[in-house]
């Protein structure tokens, strides 16, 4: 039980405010992005003892998955919406208590299949990322290891080139696109 309710705390990711530059309704094109004042900022956190990776958008609970349950904060991997924006889908969020292990993906069949096969989909962590470059975005990479069922996103290249040279990930491709974080949207 304790496990799994440790993967549901892991699994959430919900809001957190997150400053970026304003722009104007006349400075962004309302037919293809978001407004990027509606992002909040998408972190990534690793548990070396559960070899795990959490991603949230939910200060309190990076602090609560920080100070009690083992994780370390690595990053902010961009930035991404919690309502539906302009030319943006669903980031579906699916978790395996069993596995350990959680994932993120923008296809229905995917999700559908992952759920069929015991990940849990968390409706109230779904956010909304593109699912092409567009307005200023950048790749989210989605890379896996077989040998722990482990499921890892970043938004690094070099980070990303690591950990298939060295850390035994095989790539999967790009998981969708997010903001860049801190940066705003340009279209």
């Amino acid at each position: 039980m304790k496990h799994i309710l440790r993967a549901i705390l892991l699994s959430i990711v919900v809001g957190l405010a997150a400053a970026m530059d304003n722009l104007s309704t006349a400075e962004r094109s309302a037919e293809t992005c978001g407004d990027p004042d509606d992002t909040l900022a998408w972190y990534r956190l690793y548990n070396a003892n559960l070899v795990t990776y959490s991603y949230t958008t939910d200060v309190p609970l990076v602090t609560t998955l920080i100070l009690g349950n083992g994780y370390a904060l690595q990053t902010i991997m961009g930035m991404v919406f919690v309502t539906q924006e302009e030319s943006t889908v669903p980031c579906y969020f699916l978790s395996s208590p069993a596995l350990e292990d959680n994932f993120v993906t923008i296809n229905a069949t995917e999700r559908d299949v992952a759920i069929a096969n015991g990940y849990a989909l968390l409706p109230a962590l779904q956010t909304y990322i593109y699912p092409s470059a567009i307005c200023g975005s950048i790749p989210m990479y989605r890379l896996y290891k077989s040998a722990q069922t482990l499921n890892f996103f970043t938004t690094s290249e070099s980070e990303r080139l690591s950990a298939i040279s060295s850390g035994g990930f095989s790539d999967l491709g790009i998981a969708g696109y997010v903001l860049p974080a801190g940066v705003a949207a340009s279209c």
